[in-house]
């Protein structure tokens, strides 16, 4: 069902909380991608609620139908807000059921971030091709720009330069996003330059992880970099690392999604506690 939240600043998140009901042992938090919306997980969701896990997550500000600027979140305090009202929400509503963080490839950052800064209590957490190191070299203009610009004018707007077939190898899951009136292909200097720094902090840090980790990553991603994840999971004691042979970008979305989902779900039943 719908659900929305109200940051500090006052902008509006709107997403989705879905439970199964009595039989739910477990809840995940899910932190979307670039440029996309939670609604585009709701299969996903639905998957879940049948093996009895539930699901919840926003449309990141800026995106879908959250308030905002497209594209635009001044900095990840706003996503941290946004993870701690959501957890908050879950450990009041379903006491005692433990709780998971999932998050792809911008999601996956903000999780990682958020999980090394913030340490929180949960039961583990799940990561799906992380932007830890991208798989094309960014525009150095891009990239000089950001730098001077975050001070100057955070939130202007560039292409983030993703392309959609580099996403599935399912044409109907890219057409249906080309097509989705609620995907954007926008980026602001700000996000840009605190995804990166995200990013560069949770490599150098990835050995102070205190949680469970399921790290998953296609081997022929074109937008995040396999390598990041290799390196992220070869220094985190508590990663688990699994490489997806022949994927690309959105596991999720591909031919084989049916295994990848018993995967993580035998993976969270296999997490002691």
């Amino acid at each position: 069902m719908d659900y929305n939240i109200k940051l500090k600043n006052g902008q509006v998140l709107r997403g989705l909380i879905n439970s199964p009901g009595e039989k739910m042992y477990a809840i995940i938090i899910f932190v979307h991608d670039l440029g996309e919306h939670i609604q585009r997980y709701k299969t996903w969701a639905d998957l879940l609620n049948r093996d009895g896990i539930g699901f919840t997550g926003m449309d990141l500000p800026g995106h879908g139908r959250s308030d905002g600027k497209r594209g635009h979140i001044q900095s990840y305090s706003l996503t941290d807000e946004m993870i701690d009202i959501l957890h908050e929400h879950v450990r009041n509503t379903f006491p005692g059921i433990p709780v998971f963080y999932y998050g792809h490839s911008l999601g996956g950052t903000i999780v990682l971030d958020y999980l090394l800064r913030k340490k929180p209590e949960i039961k583990g957490a799940i990561v799906t091709s992380p932007w830890l190191k991208l798989s094309f070299e960014p525009d150095k203009f891009k990239i000089a720009l950001a730098s001077v610009m975050r001070f100057i004018l955070p939130g202007l707007i560039q292409p983030s330069g993703l392309v959609a077939d580099h996403l599935s190898h399912d044409k109907e899951v890219v057409d249906n996003y080309i097509a989705d009136p609620l995907v954007h292909d926008k980026i602001s200097v700000s996000l840009f330059h605190s995804t990166v720094s995200a990013a560069r902090n949770s490599l150098a840090h990835a050995s102070e992880l205190e949680v469970p980790l399921l790290l998953m990553h296609g081997s022929d991603d074109m937008i995040c970099s396999p390598g990041g994840s290799r390196e992220f999971a070869a220094a985190a004691a508590k990663a688990e690392l699994k490489i997806w042979e022949g994927g690309y970008h959105e596991l999720h979305d591909e031919s084989f999604k049916t295994e990848v989902f018993s995967f993580l779900v035998n993976w969270m039943n296999r997490i002691p506690g």
